[in-house]
C-alpha cells in the first residue's frame, strides 16, 4: 500500500501543478488541461475504490473537539462561498467543491489511505516537484534570468523549487541511516532545487525556504537533541557560497530586493490591487469574474476570497487558517518524539506563506494546495502519523 500511495499521490501532486504552466496571458493548451484532469481523476478513482473496499463501515472519528470546531468553520466558509456564487447568479461550483469534494476526497479518503499505509506525502511531493525541475532544465535552456523553466512565470518555478527543497530536506532527515546512496542523491537534488530558487529570483520562495528550514532545524535541536539539519544546511550553504551560485544570488535575488525597496515598490505593485479590493469589498463579494478587470491577479488567497466572494468568507477562511496552525503546532508538541509529527505544521505554514503572495485556492489548486488539504485531513481524522514511514518506500 505504501508504494501504491506514493505513486498515486505523486501523480496527483504532479498533475495538479500543471496549472502553474499557464497564466491569463499564456493559457494552458487544451492537451495540458485534459491531461491534468485525466491524471487527477484516474488517481482519485483508484483511491476512492480502495477506500470503499477497505473502510466498509464509513465511520468518521475526529482527533479532538478542537478539530471539530475547525471543521465546522470550514463548512461555514464553504457555504458562504456557495451563497456568494448564488447571489451573483452563477452555479456554486467552487462552494460545492469546498463543501463536498474537499472533506470527502482530501480530508477523508487521502488521510485514510495515509493512515493505513504510512506517511509518504513528503516523498511524493518532493518527487512531483523535482520532476518539474528536471523537465525544465532538459527542455528549456537558461538563456536569461529570472529563469522560468516550464512554468508560466519565475514565481511559479520558484514555488516548485522551494517545495522540492523543503520536502527534500524533510525526506533527508527522516530517512533511515542505512540508505546512504538515497541521502546523497537527495542532497544533490536539494542543491539543484536551491539553485533553482535563486535562478527564479522569487523572493517569496527564497524567504519560505529560509523560514521553513529554520523551523525544521529548531524543532530537531530542541526535541531530538539533533544538530544534523544544521550541519546539512551548512554543507549545502558552503557549496553554494564557493561556487558561481553566489554571484547569481547577488545579481538576481539581492538586486531585486534592493531595487524594489529603493523604488518603494517592495511588493511589486500588489498593495495597489489590495487597496482597490478592500475598497470594493462587500459581505458576499463581487463575483467569480471580479479579478478579470485587473492587469494582475489578487496575489493573495485572502484578498482573492475577499474580492470574489466577500467579507464573510474571507473572515471565516482567516479564522480557519489561524486555528489550523494552532492545531498543527499542538500536534507537533504532543508527538514531539516522532520525527514525522512536524510535517503537517510544515506544509500548513508553507501553504499559508505562499498564500500571502499568490491565490492558492481553486477548483483543484496546485500540488501544495492538495498537500495542504491532505495534512488537514490527517489532523482532523488521523490519530497519529505512522512511524513505519521512517523506513521510506522499502
Amino acid at each position: 500500500m505504501k508504494k501504491t500511495n506514493f505513486i498515486l499521490f505523486t501523480m496527483i501532486y504532479f498533475a495538479a501543478s500543471i496549472v502553474l504552466m499557464g497564466n491569463p496571458y499564456h493559457p494552458l493548451s487544451t492537451a495540458l488541461i485534459y491531461t491534468r484532469y485525466v491524471l487527477i481523476l484516474f488517481a482519485f478513482s483508484i483511491l476512492i475504490f480502495i477506500y470503499f473496499k477497505k473502510n466498509k463501515r464509513m465511520t468518521f472519528r475526529f482527533s479532538s473537539f478542537f478539530s471539530i470546531y475547525i471543521f465546522i468553520i470550514w463548512i461555514l466558509f464553504s457555504l458562504s462561498v456557495a451563497l456568494s456564487e448564488v447571489i451573483h447568479q452563477s452555479f456554486p461550483f467552487q462552494g460545492l467543491f469546498f463543501l463536498l469534494m474537499v472533506p470527502f476526497i482530501y480530508f477523508t479518503v487521502m488521510s485514510f489511505m495515509t493512515k493505513i499505509a504510512g506517511l509518504v506525502i513528503h516523498q511524493a511531493l518532493f518527487t512531483a516537484n523535482f520532476l518539474y525541475i528536471l523537465i525544465s532544465y532538459l527542455s528549456r535552456p537558461i538563456d536569461f534570468l529570472p529563469y522560468t523553466g516550464i512554468a508560466a512565470n519565475p514565481n511559479g518555478f520558484g514555488q516548485i523549487a522551494a517545495i522540492a527543497f523543503i520536502t527534500g530536506f524533510f525526506t533527508l532527515i527522516t530517512l533511515s541511516k542505512q540508505r546512504r546512496f538515497a541521502k546523497v542523491m537527495i542532497v544533490a537534488a536539494m542543491i539543484l532545487s536551491l539553485v533553482s530558487v535563486i535562478l527564479s529570483s522569487s523572493r517569496t520562495s527564497f524567504l519560505v525556504v529560509g523560514f521553513i528550514t529554520l523551523i525544521i532545524s529548531v524543532h530537531y535541536i530542541f526535541t531530538q537533541r539533533n544538530f544534523k539539519p544544521i550541519l546539512m544546511i551548512s554543507f549545502v550553504g558552503l557549496i553554494g557560497w564557493f561556487s558561481p551560485i553566489r554571484e547569481m544570488f547577488f545579481n538576481g535575488m539581492v538586486e531585486k530586493f534592493s531595487s524594489t525597496y529603493s523604488e518603494g515598490n517592495f511588493l511589486s505593485g500588489r498593495t495597489g490591487v489590495w487597496q482597490v479590493v478592500i475598497k470594493d469589498s462587500s459581505l458576499f463579494g463581487n463575483g467569480d469574474d471580479y479579478f478579470q478587470k485587473f492587469f494582475e491577479g489578487a496575489h493573495n488567497s485572502i484578498v482573492f476570497i475577499l474580492g470574489a466572494y466577500g467579507i464573510i468568507p474571507a473572515i471565516l477562511l482567516t479564522v480557519f487558517l489561524l486555528l489550523l496552525t494552532v492545531l498543527a503546532f499542538r500536534f507537533t508538541v504532543q508527538k514531539r518524539r516522532d520525527d514525522l509529527a512536524i510535517f503537517p505544521l510544515i506544509i500548513i505554514v508553507t501553504f499559508i506563506l505562499f498564500s500571502m503572495t499568490e491565490a492558492m485556492f481553486g477548483l483543484i489548486g496546485n500540488g501544495i494546495t492538495i498537500a495542504f488539504f491532505h495534512v488537514v485531513g490527517l489532523l482532523f481524522f488521523g490519530e497519529e502519523v505512522n512511524k513505519k514511514a521512517k523506513t521510506g518506500l522499502s
